[in-house]
């Protein structure tokens, strides 16, 4: 790598970070307004908000903490952009949510989920390339990587467990939330190599701090 191309790297790993909690935090608070459904993690969020009278983003927070100490545990300590993603994609669910219209009618909603789905694939691909931290759930996915399993395995994993959550605390749950739990494995996979390749950045399986091992 050149000297300029060296000067850019720390740019473009910050703006990508930027960018990915940005997508993130946008897609979920998409998802929350179409009512088809979210993610089980922020329907867990969801829930935890209206049980507690926080806002969403603010649940957010609470739940993030406890699955960095799970992921802590399995031997993925936490580092200081982790917080960022965590922190920054609860302001943006928040000021999402105040910006965002709730949706009516079929159509809307279901272009608007599929809209904001592919929002927040792209966000969560581009923090995790950024190697400035990943989120919550990919400190996770990595922990349970770096012990042999692979991307697809580990995060289909957790999503069923946070669905099994997100049940029993009564989430919004929806069609959207079946096809995050079915396609985050599999678009992942692709997303995060593809992001890296278009951004000129290694993979995070080159991190010696991101153990990926095979990233399919």
């Amino acid at each position: 790598m050149d000297g300029a191309a060296s000067r850019r790297t720390p740019v473009v790993r910050t703006a990508t970070l930027l960018v990915g909690i940005a997508l993130t935090g946008a897609g979920i608070a998409g998802m929350l307004r179409a009512r088809l459904g979210t993610d089980p993690f922020d329907a867990i969020n969801a829930s935890v908000g209206r049980l507690t009278g926080w806002s969403v983003g603010a649940a957010s927070w609470i739940d993030v903490a406890v699955v960095l100490a799970v992921a802590w545990a399995l031997g993925r300590r936490p580092r200081i952009g982790t917080a960022v993603v965590g922190l920054g994609i609860g302001l943006v669910i928040d000021l999402g949510l105040v910006v965002l219209p709730v949706e009516h009618g079929t159509v809307v909603r279901a272009a608007t989920a599929v809209a904001a789905l592919a929002v927040l694939y792209v966000g969560v691909a581009g923090y995790v390339v950024s190697g400035l931290g990943a989120g919550a759930l990919e400190e996770l996915m990595l922990a349970l990587v770096a012990r042999g399993a692979r991307i697809r395995t580990a995060r289909w994993g957790i999503e069923a467990v946070l669905l099994g959550v997100a049940l029993a605390l009564g989430g919004p749950i929806g069609i959207v939330t079946v096809a995050f739990v079915v396609l985050t494995g599999p678009v992942l996979g692709v997303a995060i190599p593809a992001t890296a390749r278009l951004l000129g950045l290694p993979l995070p399986e080159h991190d010696p701090d991101i153990p990926l091992g095979d990233i399919r």
